[in-house]
Order: structure tokens, then sequence, then C-alpha cells
């Protein structure tokens, strides 16, 4: 029960999001639970919560007292930090909420073929959500709900809605894979926080057939090139020992955009990959790279130049639905690095800090793409 001073404690805590059928609009209605929306597979430090407030000063104006004026309340946007787990799901759902993730980040699925789902950074405007029909789809933005259980009859929850999302994907090994974004969104109903007579623990459920284990990183199946010039005619596959980590920055640009028509001051953001996608990767210097002579005054040599080039490709089965073959792959074919030397686990080895680019001016080679392979079942 409550603590019996009155003070407000969260029994339970998750978060509900789904792409919007209207840019912009708010998808859930809380005040009227219907069960069926979709609970993510957040971590503990998902948060939602305005930003981006600004406060008009009228410190300036004076009328014969002391001290300065209130100031006024100008534009407002709502955001915050999405971190969410890659689970497997049923291999009837095209679109789980890993995917939509992608989608909402500006990311367009851009081609379907059953069972295999290709998605790459979009040139394309955010569109409205069609449905989870297997097919192309546009980039789209997200309704987003914080909900804060405390005694199941005054519940509160805090909306996000016009979302998009700036993700960095977590790969480190025999680690979870998690999805962390950074939220950029409107306020809903003109309010930072929703106290209702509402209960809200039917307010969302997991998604169907999603699976219960979150994929970690093991058992994955890395493909790691070397590529000497840029004009990626031949690539050395090296085998290196000890992969620690790999990291995948999407950056995209995301910025508020004034609207002097709206409530709070602010339009749904777009989404731009005006950039390079940002790489870190960490694994064993040796000598020799599976008998390909590639060592690493090789890798070395090619920082030098600035003409060596990476090629990272990692396949995640999806192990709770194996046997739909339910894979997702993340492919990054042009990573030119930096790189260091570190210590790890008493040898060395090396941290590249890496841009996932185009290979040359006019290449049409997306800098990174993620295939979701659904399964059959």
């Amino acid at each position: 029960m409550a603590n019996a001073g009155g003070v407000r404690q969260d029994k339970t805590r998750f978060i509900v999001g789904d792409l919007e059928s209207t840019v912009g609009t708010f998808k859930f209605d809380p005040s009227s639970p219907t069960g069926s929306e979709l609970r993510l597979p957040a971590r503990g430090e998902s948060r939602l919560m305005p930003q981006d407030g600004e406060m008009i000063s009228n410190s300036e104006a004076i009328d014969g007292y002391a001290g300065a004026i209130a100031a006024t309340r100008g534009a407002v946007g709502m955001g915050g930090t999405l971190a969410t787990e890659l689970r497997g799901n049923s291999a009837t759902n095209v679109f789980p909420t890993h995917v939509k993730q992608l989608l909402a980040s500006g990311f367009e699925a851009s081609a379907y073929s059953n069972p295999a789902l290709t998605l790459i950074p979009s040139t394309k405007t955010l569109t409205n959500w069609p449905g989870e029909t297997g097919g192309t789809r546009s980039p789209a933005s997200m309704s987003l709900a914080e909900c804060l259980i405390d005694n199941n009859t005054a519940d509160e929850w805090v909306g996000v809605r016009g979302a998009v999302l700036s993700t960095k994907i977590n790969l480190s090994t025999n680690g979870l894979a998690i999805y962390e974004s950074a939220v950029t969104g409107q306020v809903v109903n003109d309010l930072f926080l929703d106290v209702s007579d509402t209960d809200l623990s039917g307010f969302g459920a997991e998604p169907t057939g999603q699976g219960a284990i979150p994929a970690v990183v093991k058992g994955a199946t890395m493909v790691i090139k070397y590529w000497d010039d840029n004009t990626h005619s031949s690539g050395t596959t090296i085998t290196p020992a000890g992969v620690a980590e790999l990291a995948i920055d999407l950056a995209p640009t995301v910025s508020r955009v004034v609207d002097p028509t709206a409530t709070n001051g602010f339009t749904t953001a777009p989404v731009f990959y005006d950039g390079a996608v940002g790489v870190t990767l960490r694994f064993a210097d040796s000598s020799d790279y599976s008998g390909s002579g590639l060592g690493a005054g090789t890798l070395m040599a090619g920082f030098k130049s600035g003409r060596g080039f990476l090629s990272v490709a990692l396949t995640l089965t999806l192990a709770e639905f194996s046997t739909a073959n339910q894979t997702i792959k993340f492919d990054l074919p042009c990573i030119q690095y930096s790189a260091e030397r570190d210590a790890q686990d008493g040898g060395r080895a090396f941290s590249f800090t890496g841009e996932g680019s185009r290979r040359n001016r006019g290449s049409s080679t997306p800098v990174i793409t993620v295939t979701y392979t659904h399964g059959t079942v």
C-alpha cells in the first residue's frame, strides 16, 4: 500500500509506445485503457519529461518598483530517454517494437520479401503509419506514455506525441542487445504530467508473440573485413579474437522546429541523416588474423594513410524463436577509423573509433543496413 504519510510511490512503471496513424497525433487514450496498447521492453533508465522549455525574461521591464518581473512561459517540448531490449517475436509479426523504434529513428523499410525486411537510413519525410501488413514503409513518428502506478485509482502518466528518436545500438559481447534512444517530441493535452482518477494497471500489454528472453550477444556471426583502398574491389576477411564491443550510434540530426500555430510552440521534428554513423569497435591485437597475413601493422598503416577501411556485419539469432530462423543483421560496409592500443584480459587490444559512411561520392550503398528476418514457422 502507499506510504501512510501520503507520499506517492511507484508500485510499477512501464512505457507504452507505437507508431502514429496520423503524424503528431497522440495514439492512446489512457483514460479509457483497452489493454491492447504495446508495452515496450524498456529498461530502467527510460524516462519521459519536459525538455527544451523556453522562459521569456521580462526582467528589463520597469514599473517603478524594486525587483524583476516574473518570466513568461515560451515554447516547450517533451523528450527523455527510451532504452529497450531486443527480443524475439512470433514469425507473423513483421514490425515488432524494435523495428518500429528504427522507423521512428528516421529509417525506412526499403524492401520486404517475406520473411526479410530491409531497413536503411531514409531521405523520406515522416508519414502516417499504415498498419502491420508486411511491405515497404517510410519513417514514422511515435506516441509514448510513461505510466506510474500508485494506488490504481489515481495513477499518473507522462505522454509524448510526434516523437522521433536518435538511437544508439549497443552490442557488447555477452551483454544484452540494447537500443538507446534520445526522444524529441511534443506535449500531450497541454500537460506535462496527467494525474487522473484512472486505474492505469490495465493500460497496455506485452505485444502478442513477443519473447520473454532478451537477446544476448553470444553465438553471433560476425564478419570483419579490412579494405586497403576506397575502391572496395576486394577485402581481406579477418577473424579477431576477443571482440568485446560494438556500438553503432546512428546519430541523425534532430532539431526542434518552431511553429507559431502550435499550442506549445513546436511542431513534429524531422530526422535527417546528413552525417556519418558513429561506430565503436574493440578487439584483441593479434600478429596474424586467420592466417591471412593481415596483421596489426597493416591496420595501423591503413589508419595512417586514411585509406584503410573496415566493414562489419553482425548477425544475431533471436534464440527464443530460433526454430523459425529469426535473425537480425547489422551491416556497415565502410568504416573509416582511428585506432589506439588498449589492454584486454592481460593482452593487447585495439580500440577503434570510426565513421560509417558511403564509399565514394555518388555511391548509393547505405551507410548501414539492418535486415530483420522474422522467419517462418
